[in-house]
Formats: C-alpha cells, structure tokens, sequence
C-alpha cells in the first residue's frame, strides 16, 4: 500500500466541505504523465483548465472515511496546495 508520504500531491479539495467530508478530491505528479488525462483529468488538465491556473497532475476522488483533520493535517504538513473554490 502506498503512503501519502510517498505520493507527490500538488493540490486537494474536501467536498462539499471540511466541516462536512464527504469525498477528498486530489492531484498527484508521482503517475506517469500520458495518464494525466484520462477520465476526469482530460478536463481537469485540459488547456482552458491550465490556462486558468489548474495545476498539472493525475486527478484522485476518494470517499471521507476515516479522520480526514488527521488526512488534511499530513496534506498540509507536506506543503500541498488547497484548491480554492
């Protein structure tokens, strides 16, 4: 199992927010970059995304199970940027 340590995160998002976790939305540089675009990531990394400031990377969803302070902590402690939305 990779550790979040281990992953090179660039930005992340709690949905619908982190008072109320339901899914943590997140982009990663450490995936080879030709699969940067499939799925969601075709229009999270599309041209008109990055021309707007989005930042290249593998896009992640995953459900808030857990202690996401305990997972937003470690996002912060290892300099990952929060979307701002």
């Amino acid at each position: 199992m990779t550790k979040l340590s281990d992953i090179r995160i660039v930005i992340y998002y709690v949905f619908p927010s982190q008072k109320f976790p339901i899914l943590i939305y997140f982009k990663e540089t450490q995936t080879p970059e030709e699969f940067w675009k499939v799925g969601p990531g075709e229009q999270a990394n599309s041209e008109e995304a990055l021309a707007k400031g989005a930042v290249p990377g593998q896009v992640h969803f995953f459900p808030a199970i857990g202690n996401t302070e305990q997972i937003i902590a470690a996002y912060e402690k290892h300099d990952c940027a929060k979307l701002d939305l």
